[in-house]
């Protein structure tokens, strides 16, 4: 039996209300646009319509959709996007019944209700509470010089399937900065990673703090930096600003320049613990959590008219808790270094010291050599002789030792800034030599820190460390991320595993504007791995499990399946959401690793990891895209897969191997860039 210890379990979720019959018939608007627009940007414009007509509108396929009466909207007007201006024309077709189990109907039904709770957020605003998107914050936790922290809500509101409208309540804090970039600077504080304005809520990268005049920086509108921000009325003419170099999320590459008094800090709790000594514990126990999220649903209740909303109570099941096996079975990757790794290949790994010390520590070398003993394998363990600073002789260094077969390095140095790190692991690369860090002062008693070390080590030099023991739907998954907003970004990344672990190997296509991953670079990721499959194999997998970080994009998968389809290859596609699964609170007893809750529409809510000091936790929201394999089936091999990251000794990441390997190595790549890659085995997981 897959399902055991059935239970009842809480959602951070409360049953409003059903819709009335008139929610249920909305209006329905024709659209035409002047001049007809390109196909992939009519989604964007009617988005930007339904917040540009007034009232309550949505977008249902090529239509708009409006509780409000038509008479009371702009049925016509000019849209702007990007530098083209279109004119547009809304033509009222009657009212139209909707179907709440109709998936795409209920997503605009849902973007009706969202407006109505947008009316409400706007009604606390005028009260004075501080409202941002659909975050509400209603009073103050602490504070300090210059600093305060909020305590509120961020909210949610959906329609059901069964048409009633439920209201997602999420406790939130915000640390607010009262001074300006320039006030906390003077103070002495180090600059933060990141600024706001002071003027919106449009956040920067702070880069540097420059020394030029303000008035001596030229925009490309003729005006200077000081010029174009007092003629907008931001500055006083004597303003004692300097100027602060910036940049966007979206365009990490253009820097910018702004005036340290129109930008205030962005402040983390690591910021405040390091600039004030002040130490915040917003870990909330999940019983005065849910007490608290309560009173947040009741209140919100009360301004829709509801008396008490209901919570929503759904069946949670346990699943059975998988088996890791390193040479003999183990309970964590770490105790691979005692009984020996799963596969283990002959290898030779070099030691590069950047401190006046030389030779491997003792311990390590202990450590290593028992490793592989126990693994019924030889290791060869070497140094690089040589420094970062000698230029040409510290790259010929390296490529002897890749030519001597060197298959990783350890690098043991003092701690160093990201940057001259990331400069250091891009120069190894370059001669096909992933590179684990590890810093000094090093203690044998610091064995969870060395332990992990060497464990990213093996995995870098292509050792499989530890598997899953048992039988799956799939015999392939394969992950699919693609580059973040503050990253280089990519088109796609992947990382395949064999059914119980020993196939792990990466691909990257190449770099690609946007987090879309094109059709045809879906399906070149899923051949190579299929390829690789083959090679080890001798066959095609069975069936193939394919996780995409995030929603999945219309069409993106298209190819891919129809592809897999030919090939005779079964397939499940499921996306998989870090954020969207709410919280879950138990009726009775504990929360336990392994918590499948079943939800509507092929979706379900998995809890991968919980530990009780970490307060209430979040499950990872699934949606079963495509395939036929049950469920339960599908959250018992994803959630056994987050056991198979082999850098992580101790501790198991949140989401499964494929896709917590593609976030990595996307995160990498974007750290260092692609063109130190092409001699790196892609069985080597240099991003681990």
């Amino acid at each position: 039996m897959i399902l055991a210890n059935a239970a009842e379990v809480l959602l951070n979720r409360f049953v409003l209300r059903p819709l009335y019959p008139e929610e249920l018939t909305p209006w329905r608007l024709a659209v035409e646009l002047d001049p007809p627009p390109k196909r992939e940007e009519v989604i964007p414009l009617l988005s930007l319509l339904t917040r540009r007509v007034g009232g309550k509108a949505a977008r249902l396929g090529d239509h708009l959709v409006t509780w409000s009466p038509p008479e009371s909207l702009a049925l016509q007007g000019n849209l702007r996007r990007g530098e083209q201006v279109y004119t547009y024309r809304l033509h009222p077709r009657g009212q139209t019944p909707l179907n709440p189990k109709n998936p795409t109907e209920r997503e605009a039904l849902s973007a009706l209700a969202r407006r109505l709770l947008d009316e409400v957020l706007e009604g606390v605003r005028a009260k004075g509470f501080r409202v941002e998107g659909r975050a509400v914050y209603r009073r103050e936790y602490a504070q300090g010089r210059g600093w305060r922290v909020l305590k509120g809500a961020v909210l949610d509101l959906w329609v059901s399937p069964a048409g009633e409208m439920v209201l997602e309540v999420d406790l939130a804090f915000r640390i607010l900065c009262e001074m300006t970039l320039e006030a906390w600077l003077a103070q002495g504080h180090a600059p933060p990673k990141r600024v706001r304005n002071t003027y919106d809520d449009r956040t920067w990268e702070l880069i540097r703090v420059g020394e030029e005049a303000p008035e001596s920086v030229r925009l490309p509108a003729g005006l200077s930096l000081l010029e174009y921000h007092t003629a907008k009325g931001r500055l006083p003419e004597r303003s004692k600003a300097r100027v602060a170099w910036v940049r966007s999320p979206k365009n990490p590459r253009e820097e910018i320049p702004h005036l340290t008094t129109l930008l205030q800090p962005v402040l983390t709790l690591e910021d405040l613990q390091e600039e004030e000594g002040a130490t915040l514990n917003l870990s909330i126990p999940w019983q005065q959590r849910y007490g608290e999220t309560q009173q947040v649903a009741d209140w919100v209740a009360k301004e829709f008219g509801v008396k008490k909303p209901q919570p929503l109570r759904v069946q949670a099941h346990r699943l059975e808790s998988p088996l890791l096996r390193a040479r003999t079975r183990v309970g964590k990757p770490a105790d691979a270094l005692q009984v020996g790794l799963y596969q283990a290949k002959e290898s030779t790994l070099a030691l590069l010291s950047l401190d006046a010390t030389p030779g491997w520590p003792g311990f390590l070398r202990k450590a290593l050599e028992r490793a592989f003993k126990a693994s019924q394998a030889s290791v060869k363990l070497r140094e690089i002789h040589a420094h970062p600073s000698e230029g040409l002789a510290f790259r010929e260094a390296l490529r002897e030792a890749r030519e001597a077969g060197v298959q990783a390095v350890l690098v043991l140095t003092s701690p160093m800034s990201w940057e001259a790190r990331n400069q250091l692991k891009a120069l190894l690369l370059k001669e096909g030599l992933p590179s684990q860090f590890l810093n000094l002062p090093l203690r044998e008693t610091d064995r969870h820190r060395w332990e992990n070390a060497l464990l990213g080590l093996l995995a870098k030099a292509g050792q499989q460390v530890v598997a899953l023991e048992g039988s799956y739907p799939a015999e392939l998954a394969l992950g699919f991320d693609a580059g973040g907003k503050e990253s280089f970004r990519f088109g796609g990344a992947a990382c395949a595993v064999g059914q119980e672990g020993s196939l792990l190997l990466w691909s990257l296509p190449e770099a690609q504007a946007g987090e879309r991953i094109p059709g045809e670079v879906v399906w070149d990721l899923a051949e190579e791995a299929l390829l690789a499959f083959k090679r080890r194999q001798g066959r095609l997998p069975s069936k193939i499990l394919l996780l995409r970080d995030g929603r999945v994009p219309k069409d993106e998968f298209t190819l891919a399946l129809t592809r897999l389809s030919q090939e005779g290859v079964a397939f499940d596609l499921v996306s998989v959401r870090k954020s969207g699964g709410g919280r879950i609170y138990p009726t009775r007893g504990r929360l336990a690793d392994g918590l499948f809750v079943p939800l509507e529409d092929k979706t379900f809510l998995l809890l991968t990891v919980h530990r009780e000091f970490r307060g209430t936790p979040r499950p990872l929201k699934m949606v079963h895209e495509e395939g036929n394999t049950p469920l339960e089936a599908l959250a018992r091999q994803i959630y056994h897969l987050t056991r198979l990251y082999p850098a992580s000794g101790f501790l198991f990441p949140r989401l499964p191997a494929p896709l917590h390997l593609a976030d990595r190595l996307v995160k990498e790549v974007g750290r260092l860039g692609v063109r130190h890659l092409k001699d790196v085995d892609r069985e080597k997981l240099f991003f681990v």
